[in-house]
């Protein structure tokens, strides 16, 4: 290739300035032969030493980059006046060792191909520098892609161990049978387990999100009742029972427990206890120990509600007998009830406590005029129970010509009203009771033999409560339920020490003792169980009356009120209570048995 001597002065000045610019400016002479352009400076005569010798330099494998970038200078050199091609920096040692760092740019100006080597110092230091800062970012980033694949595969680690234990919890759950909801603060159902999803007969798939109380359709008090045991402290909470009919139209009933979820109190588990065969089998067994409002399950109650059956298809009057509170008009209520009258009038009288005169108007009825105080006519009660039934209660106590007008009145199915001669027909089956020994009275002449043999066509005898003490709790638990449900007290259960304490107790007063107490303690009771000290005094001490146990009272009336009497050393209220009688009757019959000394 030709080349042009530039003039000595113009030769100077390039020399002067690439030495300045510390460039080394090369014109390709050949392919890979170069002739420097002015002084070259220093440190390209120490890498380049063959200069001195032969006043060109040969790019040769020996320096490996630049004889590559020479490839790309070759196109450069093609194109049009002006174009450019960077190496970009390397690093090259001379022959001594010592590195240097260069960049080349190759340039076609004219027809010169010219190459410029360039030392690059400090913009090698900061390409190094930003090289090694992006180098080291890229390595943080590279720690922080690391660091997040190992926490992400440790999540994932522990999530499969979660899925794995939930579904090995949900398993055995299922597995349980147990009907469990799990509902969130909003009271929205976010599980339900396929044994609640089967009881409440829900269709698959199974909704969620849905309200709890959609899923357990139940009346308003028992909604209200949940939805305060839900918002109640844990260590508060009692079960619930309800009854719920499910879309399948099954009626259930229920004992509902809330629990707070372990992980989060905010949510409830609502786990649904069945009771509905417990409830059938109860009714069951109350209906087979129920006979209309008589209560008991005991031998004794069956063979009454046997005879109340056998004596409901006659018409024969029956002679209720036992003791005071034993339930003699329940008997003849049921009686009454049984039979074909039940259509007709049940009237009970009671025969104690009224003059003989007042009986007999009560009994037969009266003209007006007939005594004293007879201001009108006055229609009796045979005449009232026509077509149905009367209860004649405390039939020994009626005085002995009243016995022989109530005779007449059997015999002849009649009656006549008092100041009256004209008899009229009556159709009235005569039930009767008292706590007499009527034979003793029979004896004694205090009570018509006829007449005893008249009302004896048949004869029920009930037992007293302390001869059916199987039949306490049932009659305490009726009783509770009644008493809960008068005085509007939620008191709903019953301590075992009361059951035991009522078991122990002799109930000289029988069933009507019985509800008396269990009213009043309801009455005395604070919470929603009845405690043994809410009992009556008499219950709690076990004795009502004397230190002594009470022996078997007799069965002779005058006997029997003596013996209560010394039992309570001489008090009569406690005596009275003892037989189960008011004050007033005890007192009465201490007169007619001449037993009223003071």
């Amino acid at each position: 290739m030709a080349h042009q001597v530039p003039d000595p002065q113009t030769a100077s000045f390039f020399a002067g300035l690439f030495t300045s610019f510390q460039v080394a400016i090369l014109e390709q002479e050949a392919e890979n032969r170069f002739r420097p352009i002015g002084q070259p400076p220093a440190w390209f005569l120490s890498l380049y030493p063959q200069f001195a010798r032969t006043g060109h330099v040969t790019i040769g494998p020996e320096s490996p980059v630049l004889h590559n970038f020479l490839t790309d200078a070759a196109e450069t050199w093609c194109r049009e006046e002006g174009a450019t091609a960077r190496s970009g920096f390397w690093t090259e040692e001379d022959p001594s060792g010592h590195s240097w760092h260069l960049e080349a740019t190759a340039l076609r100006h004219g027809h010169h191909n010219l190459l410029l080597l360039q030392q690059g110092v400090a913009e090698y230091d900061q390409q190094k520098t930003v090289l090694q800062a992006a180098r080291e970012q890229m390595l943080h980033q590279h720690d922080e892609h690391r660091h997040h694949r190992r926490t992400q595969q440790e999540l994932t680690t522990k999530l499969e161990a979660t899925e794995l234990v939930k579904d090995d919890v949900l398993a055995i759950l299922q597995h349980l049978g147990l009907a469990i909801l799990l509902i969130d603060e909003g009271g929205r159902v976010r599980f339900l387990s396929r044994a609640a999803a089967r009881l409440l007969d829900l269709p698959e798939p199974v909704p969620h999100l849905l309200s709890w109380d959609r899923l357990l359709p139940m009346a308003k008090a028992d909604r209200l009742a949940l939805q305060t045991k839900i918002q109640t402290p844990d260590a508060r909470r009692e079960w619930i029972s309800c009854s719920i009919e499910t879309l399948g139209g099954h009626r259930l009933w229920l004992d509902i427990e809330v629990q707070d979820d372990p992980r989060d109190g905010k949510t409830k588990l609502l786990l649904l206890h069945d009771r509905t065969e417990v409830h059938q089998l109860r009714r069951l067994l109350e209906d087979k120990a129920r006979f209309h409002d008589l209560i008991g399950k005991s031998p004794g109650m069956v063979r009454v509600y046997q005879q109340i059956q056998d004596l409901a298809r006659v018409d024969a009057t029956v002679l209720i007998d036992g003791d005071t509170g034993t339930g003699k008009e329940l008997v003849a209520r049921a009686l009454h009830n049984a039979s074909s009258r039940r259509d007709g009038p049940f009237i009970a009288a009671n025969c104690a406590g009224l003059t003989d005169s007042l009986l007999g108007s009560q009994l037969f009825g009266h003209r007006k005029g007939a005594f004293t105080g007879a201001i009108g006519d006055h229609q009796g009660l045979f005449e009232a129970a026509h077509g149905g039934t009367l209860f004649l209660d405390e039939i020994g106590d009626i005085p002995h010509h009243v016995q022989t007008s109530l005779l007449r009145v059997l015999q002849e199915k009649e009656v006549t009203r008092l100041g009256e001669t004209r008899p009229r027909k009556v159709n009235v089956r005569v039930l009767a009771a008292t706590h007499h020994d009527l034979n003793q009275d029979v004896a004694t002449g205090a009570f018509r033999a006829d007449l005893f043999y008249r009302i004896r066509v048949a004869r029920i005898h009930l037992p007293s409560l302390r001869e059916r003490k199987e039949d306490i709790p049932l009659l305490a638990t009726k009783f509770l339920s009644d008493a809960q449900t008068g005085m509007g007290k939620a008191v709903g259960r019953m301590n075992p020490a009361v059951q035991a304490m009522l078991l122990d107790y002799h109930w000289p007063g029988n069933v009507r003792e019985l509800k008396s107490a269990i009213e009043c303690a309801v009455i005395h009771c604070t919470g929603d169980t009845l405690e043994p000290d809410d009992l009556p005094v008499e219950i709690r001490n076990k004795r009502p009356f004397g230190s002594s146990p009470i022996p078997e009272l007799p069965t002779d009336e005058r006997s029997r009120i003596l013996v209560a009497l010394r039992h309570a050393h001489g008090n009569r209220t406690e005596a009275a209570r003892a037989l189960g009688m008011s004050r007033a009757t005890f007192y009465r019959r201490l007169t007619d048995l001449n037993l009223l000394t003071d």
